[in-house]
């Protein structure tokens, strides 16, 4: 598993491109000012809209909440104090990041579920779920830590997938800015966590 998700994150990134922020603690700034860097009010979006900018958010939405329940996992069980900086620095900015898109959402008249079908209808199904957290529960110690970095780089390499398309294929200003912040961000993400999964 650890050799698929390294591939998978490393086609995202040569995909992407191999720019990005790297996260960093809760509390600090994207460039690690510190807590009193006061970040912008998240924008609100404009009314006009198509179908790809509404499957975009709809599935980002379903990421967001299965990457914030592995992250607050990882805050309670990781060993390593760089691990669990990483996971309060995600859980942070993802519930952000979901509190935004749901109200766009609900502006646009449209669910925050988009279906049973929506990911297969684009490329399958996640590579995190329900079960896949519940199952690393039952880990601890190292081996916690790496499962946790092997599959939240699988995650967040999905993230950007769903960022290039919807810059592709979106009409809304906001929903496109947004994940061309999620492309860079995540791109910063996967390279910070496969380094960690390297190191001894």
């Amino acid at each position: 598993m650890k050799r698929l998700v390294i591939a998978i994150a490393a086609a995202v990134l040569a995909l992407a491109g191999c720019g990005g922020e790297a996260i960093v603690p809760e509390g600090q700034g994207a460039h690690g000012h510190g807590a009193n860097s006061a970040a912008p009010p998240p924008p609100a979006a404009s009314s006009r809209f198509n179908d790809a900018d509404v499957t975009f958010v709809q599935m980002m939405v379903d990421h967001l909440q299965l990457g914030i329940s592995l992250s607050q996992l990882a805050m309670a069980k990781a060993t390593k104090q760089e691990t669990k900086d990483l996971a309060g620095a995600i859980n942070t900015t993802q519930r952000e990041e979901l509190s935004m898109l749901k109200s766009w959402l609900k502006l646009w008249g449209k669910p925050e579920q988009g279906g049973a079908n929506l990911h297969v209808q684009h490329g399958g199904q996640p590579l995190l779920d329900d079960k896949v957290i519940n199952d690393t529960k039952e880990k601890s110690g190292a081996e916690f830590d790496l499962a946790f970095l092997n599959l939240m780089t699988g995650h967040q390499g999905a993230a950007v997938e769903m960022a290039l398309t919807e810059k592709k294929d979106g009409q809304n200003p906001e929903t496109t800015a947004y994940a061309e912040r999620v492309a860079n961000t995540r791109q910063g993400q996967i390279q910070q966590m496969l380094k960690a999964i390297s190191e001894p």
